[in-house]
Formats: C-alpha cells, sequence, structure tokens
C-alpha cells in the first residue's frame, strides 16, 4: 500500500471506529497526507477508491468534497517483525485478574449479608 493510502486509512481509523460511519471532508485528508507526497483533490479519490476495492474502508456516499466512510479493518504491515508474546504489554492480564478478585469479593460479601440477614 503506498504512502497516501495508508495516510487516508490513518486518519479515517482516527476519527471513527470500526463499522462505523463518519463524515470527512477532502480537506481534513489533506491535512494528514505527509510532506513529499501529492497532495490533491485526484489523488484522494484515488486513495479513497484503492482503500474500499481492498475492503479497508466502506464508502457509503460521496460527495463534492465529503465523504461518508466507514473503516473496516486496519493496515497491518507484512514487512514489521511480529511481536512475541514476552514483547506484549500484560496489562489486560492484570486487568483480567483484577476483575475477578473483585467479583470474588463482591459475591462472597453478597452471600454474607444475604446469611446475616436470615
Amino acid at each position: 500500500m503506498d504512502v497516501i493510502c495508508c495516510a487516508v486509512l490513518d486518519k479515517i481509523c482516527a476519527l471513527g471506529n470500526l463499522g462505523r460511519y463518519i463524515i470527512v471532508s477532502t480537506d481534513e485528508i489533506l491535512e494528514c497526507i505527509p510532506d513529499g507526497a501529492e497532495k490533491s483533490e485526484n489523488e484522494i479519490k484515488k486513495a479513497i477508491r484503492q482503500l474500499s476495492s481492498e475492503g479497508y474502508i466502506d464508502v457509503k456516499y460521496s460527495g463534492g468534497n465529503m465523504y461518508c466512510v466507514a473503516p473496516l479493518k486496519r493496515y497491518v504491515n507484512p514487512n514489521a517483525p511480529a511481536q512475541t508474546d514476552e514483547e506484549r504489554p500484560k496489562f489486560n492480564n492484570i486487568l483480567i485478574f483484577l476483575a475477578a478478585c473483585a467479583g470474588g469479593a463482591i459475591g462472597s460479601a453478597a452471600v454474607t449479608l444475604a446469611l446475616s440477614l436470615v
């Protein structure tokens, strides 16, 4: 995928959630195009057509310089090194553990309260 398509997809993904439609103007997209790349409305139109044909975005409508698009998936660079389990953050595991402990404590407190009232 070329630089312009990556920049357009990053901008669309930054503005909305996957599967949710957003309205974005050509001017907003032009702001995210890196220096050295051609900044024109025709390049934006070509990039949006390419992203749509490759399944990265869904275009509901386009008119003038406005687009109603939904990001469908993010671009993963095939040349980027894959993360191993050691490199992935362990933050989610800690949250799951704390949620399980809190659930157990709340459940124990509810049972103790129910039995003490009976």
